[in-house]
């Protein structure tokens, strides 16, 4: 049931939606889990605040989500100081474990599938294929979360870049970075 715009009941919790643009905002909430979105541009006296809300909380739950901004800020501080998460890929033909990158694991099959007046790429015209046989690779299925860092701290951190989106195709990539003004 939803009492406002901003808060909803979900049986015997409350979920609160509140903007981080002012550090008053979080003040005068009892929070246990707080989820913090576009942690890059987050007023950090809301985060302060929103922190202070915790104090008497027995869970303390905080996830931070951003794409990073600048190196060695906000989160990519924190994914720095944390171990370090892949979404590693094996392929299905070979066996190879890979992080997927975007100059080793995207290949055209189709030669004429691109026009180049229009910027649009024709369907079918890219593929994710494996870095080390070069077969197709499926990205729906065999993969996992690897911590490249293991061991280091309580902080979980995660990386994941549209390439390991599923419903981003190949073709979808390519064709964005035709229209974009730099790589």
């Amino acid at each position: 049931k939803t009492t406002t715009m901003n808060e909803m009941k979900i049986r015997d919790s409350n979920l609160v939606f509140r903007s981080s643009s002012k550090g008053a905002s979080m003040e005068g909430l009892k929070i246990d889990r707080l989820a913090l979105d576009e942690y890059d541009r987050l007023n950090p006296l809301a985060e302060q605040s929103a922190l202070q809300s915790m104090q008497s909380s027995k869970y303390k739950i905080v996830s931070r989500w951003s794409t990073p901004t600048v190196q060695n800020y906000g989160i990519h501080k924190l994914y720095m100081q944390s171990d370090q998460r892949h979404w590693l890929h094996k392929c299905p033909h070979c066996g190879y474990e890979q992080v997927l990158d975007y100059n080793k694991n995207i290949k055209q099959v189709s030669k004429d599938g691109i026009d180049t007046v229009g910027m649009v790429v024709r369907p079918g015209t890219f593929q994710f294929v494996c870095q080390k046989c070069g077969e197709n690779l499926d990205r729906w299925y065999d993969a996992r979360w690897v911590a490249m860092r293991p061991g280091k701290g309580r902080r979980h951190g995660y990386s994941i870049s549209q390439m390991d989106a599923v419903w981003i195709t190949a073709d979808k990539l390519k064709e964005d970075e035709m229209r974009a003004p730099s790589k």
